[in-house]
C-alpha cells in the first residue's frame, strides 16, 4: 500500500515537473508565420519583408515556412483588415509604417496602428524634394520663397493619398516656414517613379519621394534635388544638398518601418519577434542593405515603438488638422 502511494506520488511529480518544463519553454512559431506586406513588390516595405523572410530561413529561426504575403490596396486599408482577422495569433507580422499612424485619421480605414500590437522598428527612411534639371527653381531656398510668395503655385506629386506620410514630409517643413500648406496643390501617384517619370516630363513640378529614389535620375543629368529631410547631409549623391534645417526651417522628417503584430498577440511571442529583429538589425548583409537604400538604422524594441509611435501620431494628427484632412 506505501509502496502504490510513494509510485502514485512519483507519477504525480513527474507530471507536474514535466508540465511546468513545458511552461518555462521559450515560445516559438507553430503553424507557418506570415508577414503581411501592404505594399507592392519592388519598394522599401517589399525588401524589408524580404530580407527578413531569409534572415530567419538562413539562420534557421523556426522550424515552420516562412511566407510573404501581399494585401495591396486602398492605402493599406486591405492589410489592415487581413490582420485584424487574426487578433491573438502570433505567427503574424504586419509591415508598418508611417502610412499607419494617420489611416484613420483620413478616413481610409476604420482601423490603424492603434488596432496592432508594436513588435519594433528596424529603420528610419527619409525624403527628398526632386524636380526637372530645367527647372526654374535651383535650390531649397527658391523653392521656399516661391511658397511663401504662392502656396498653390506648385505642384507636388507623391505615391498614395492626401495626408500620408510622403504629403507630410513636404506640409512639416513648409508649416514650419509659416507658409500656409492648405494651399498646396497635391497631385497623388500610384508610385513615386512614377512622380518622378511625370516631373522630368514637365507635367509636374515638385516630386516628393523617398531619398533614394531619385539618385539615378540626378547622376544622369535629369533631376535636381532641392532639399532632404534629414538631421544631417545623407551620404551618396545627397552630400551636395541642403536639409531643411541647413536652408533655416528648424525640421526633420523620416517615417519609421517595422513590424507589428495583431491585436492581442501574445507577450511571450512579441519577445521572440523582438529577438529575431534585434539580430537582423546586427546582420552584415542588412547593414549593407541600409547603405545601398539611403536607410538610417533604428532598431527599437516593442515598448520603444510604442513611444515613438505615439509621440509621431499626436505630432502628425496636428498636422494634419490644420490641413483639413482629419475625418475622425
Amino acid at each position: 500500500m506505501a509502496l502504490s502511494r510513494l509510485i502514485a506520488a512519483a507519477t504525480l511529480s513527474f507530471a507536474a515537473f514535466a508540465a511546468a518544463a513545458q511552461t518555462a519553454a521559450p515560445w516559438k512559431p507553430t503553424p507557418a508565420i506570415e508577414i503581411v506586406n501592404p505594399a507592392a513588390p519592388g519598394g522599401s516595405v517589399d525588401l524589408m519583408c524580404r530580407m527578413l523572410k531569409k534572415f530567419i530561413e538562413d539562420n534557421r529561426l523556426v522550424d515552420v515556412p516562412v511566407n510573404v504575403v501581399y494585401k495591396t490596396g486602398a492605402n493599406g486599408a486591405i492589410a489592415l483588415d487581413h490582420v485584424n482577422q487574426a487578433q491573438g495569433s502570433g505567427e503574424m507580422l504586419f509591415a508598418i509604417a508611417h502610412t499607419f499612424l494617420t489611416i484613420r485619421l483620413t478616413g481610409d480605414s476604420k482601423l490603424d496602428w492603434r488596432d496592432l500590437t508594436p513588435v519594433g522598428i528596424l529603420f528610419k527612411e527619409f525624403h527628398v524634394t526632386a524636380v526637372n534639371a530645367d527647372s526654374p527653381l535651383k535650390t531649397g531656398r527658391d523653392l521656399i520663397e516661391r511658397m511663401r510668395a504662392d502656396p498653390s503655385s506648385l505642384s507636388f506629386g507623391f505615391f498614395g493619398n492626401p495626408g500620408n506620410h510622403l504629403h507630410l514630409g513636404a506640409a512639416i517643413p513648409f508649416k514650419a516656414a509659416g507658409i500656409d500648406i492648405r494651399r498646396m496643390t497635391n497631385v497623388p501617384y500610384r508610385s513615386g517613379p512614377e512622380a518622378m517619370v511625370a516631373a522630368m516630363g514637365g507635367h509636374l513640378d515638385v516630386a516628393l519621394v523617398s531619398a533614394v529614389n531619385p539618385a539615378p535620375h540626378v547622376q544622369s543629368g535629369k533631376m535636381r534635388v532641392l532639399t532632404q529631410s534629414s538631421p544631417a547631409r545623407l551620404d551618396g549623391y545627397l552630400k551636395q544638398v541642403p536639409t531643411w534645417k541647413e536652408l533655416g526651417v528648424d525640421v526633420e522628417y523620416a517615417t519609421a518601418q517595422g513590424f507589428a503584430g495583431p491585436r492581442g498577440m501574445p507577450p511571450a511571442a512579441v519577445a521572440f519577434w523582438e529577438g529575431v529583429l534585434g539580430k537582423l538589425a546586427k546582420d552584415p548583409e542588412w547593414q549593407k542593405t541600409l547603405d545601398r537604400s539611403v536607410w538610417q538604422g533604428a532598431y527599437m524594441t516593442s515598448a520603444e515603438m510604442r513611444r515613438y509611435y505615439e509621440s509621431e501620431f499626436s505630432r502628425l494628427g496636428a498636422v494634419l488638422g490644420e490641413l483639413g484632412l482629419v475625418k475622425q
